[in-house]
């Protein structure tokens, strides 16, 4: 009886896929992502924005003093270390993907 209920959670799993081999990554950074740090986009249009603060408010609804004061509460908790192999988004682009 025992040995049945083994094979039963086997085969259970099995059907679920469980038991496959991991699939191998075809990317290790996806070329979307790859060039992100080089094309600095956000950040350009972020620092434009900045300069006009009607369009500021249309984009983030609420005011570059407002958001530079979340920003500032907020920052050393979504903050990430700098490494070797890749460097972190920034608190800026990581507020702004939140509120948008």
């Amino acid at each position: 009886m025992q040995k049945l209920k083994i094979l039963e959670v086997l085969w259970l799993a099995d059907e679920a896929g469980l038991l496959d081999e991991p699939s191998e990554r075809k990317y290790w950074v996806h070329p979307l992502i790859e060039n992100r740090e080089n094309s600095k986009k956000f950040l350009v249009f972020f620092n434009d924005l900045r300069k006009y603060p009607e369009k500021f408010f249309d984009y983030y609804r609420m005011s570059i003093n407002s958001f530079d004061e979340l920003l500032q509460k907020v920052r050393e908790s979504i903050s990430k270390n700098y490494t070797q192999l890749r460097n972190p988004i920034t608190p800026e682009e990581q507020l702004t993907v939140t509120i948008r």
